[in-house]
């Protein structure tokens, strides 16, 4: 359990200095204390991932507490919450964080939101690490995100991202597709209405630095808050 100072202790560990960026190596080295406390309270889990993908893990815990400082009080939602280590910890310091993921409940984001139309307005924060390139209709996954947020709200996600990418070029297995500049810049924030991003975005000064499954890619994150009035 991570509980008492400590939780203080790891929301000023480590700043986030740029919350849309490309998560590369000089990220690792920067959010690498994140990475060390998420081993150490979940090492089992920790051991099954890809080590060079983490950074999104600890990017998203550190994002995370940094955005939300209404926090305990906060509504907080991840939406593929099975095996997601920021997620993980943020339960054990004792937040009050919901997850949904069809792999535990049989739900994905359309089923719940669908279900649960109080839910529409009222969250502080939804997070998703590394899901919304898996998600065969993505524009409807943001809306529906974007649905949930109440005015003043954020939305952090991080997802698979190679600008040079062009459909029907090879891709990791599972990912419907890599993001690009236009993706993240026009078509993801024209879809969910009403938001701005948190800070100016730099995605397109980064190299991939990346290598899975024959394919070459960075990982980049994606912050943005809902427009009050």
């Amino acid at each position: 359990m991570v509980c008492g100072e400590s939780k203080k202790d790891v929301r000023q560990l480590v700043p986030v200095l740029k919350f849309n960026t490309v998560l590369n190596d000089a990220a690792r080295q920067h959010y690498r204390p994140i990475t060390d406390i998420l081993f150490a309270v979940m090492p089992e889990m920790m051991e099954r991932k890809i080590p060079a993908a983490n950074v999104q893990q600890s990017f998203m815990l550190a994002a995370v507490l940094s955005i939300t400082p209404q926090l305990p009080a906060a509504r907080v939602l991840c939406v593929g919450s099975y095996e997601d280590t920021a997620y993980e910890t943020l339960l054990r310091m004792g937040y009050c964080v919901e997850g949904l993921d069809p792999n535990v409940d049989g739900r994905d984001l359309d089923a719940y939101t669908k279900e649960n139309p109080s839910a529409l307005g009222t969250f502080d924060t939804v997070f998703s690490t590394s899901v919304i390139e898996h998600v065969p209709n993505d524009n409807a996954f943001v809306q529906d995100i974007s649905r949930l947020l109440r005015p003043g709200g954020c939305a952090v996600l991080t997802c698979d991202y190679r600008n040079a990418w062009r459909p029907g070029e090879p891709l990791p297995p599972t990912d419907e597709r890599f993001y690009r500049l236009s993706d993240l810049r026009e078509r993801l924030v024209g879809q969910m209405r009403s938001v701005e991003f948190v800070d100016e975005p730099d995605w397109e000064r980064h190299e991939p630095d990346f290598e899975y499954g024959g394919c070459h890619y960075s990982f980049a994150s994606f912050v943005v808050r809902k427009k009050i009035g």
